[in-house]
């Protein structure tokens, strides 16, 4: 694998993750018509890091709202214990 094809992937991953279609689907069509000969030329250890800027770009996107919904988790939990509900 190359590295103009890699970054390629990377690019496709990136852009059709917060799409409503498969990000996946898109990447086997790019492995197919760059000639990367199936999904065992593919290290999976590659396709986990996808998936990791994946998750990396939700959360630089939505840091905010992660950050908000994690600090009322703890609030309510608080509530709880002290019966303040």
């Amino acid at each position: 694998m190359t590295l103009f094809s890699s970054v390629l992937l990377g690019v496709i991953q990136g852009v059709t993750e917060f799409l409503p279609v498969s990000s996946s689907g898109h990447l086997a069509i790019a492995e197919h018509l760059l000639n990367v000969s199936g999904a065992s030329s593919v290290p999976p250890f590659f396709d986990v890091l996808l998936h990791l800027g994946t998750l990396f770009a939700v959360f630089a996107a939505y840091w905010e709202d992660i950050r908000d919904m994690i600090l009322e988790f703890f609030y309510g939990v608080s509530d709880l214990v002290h019966r303040t509900t």
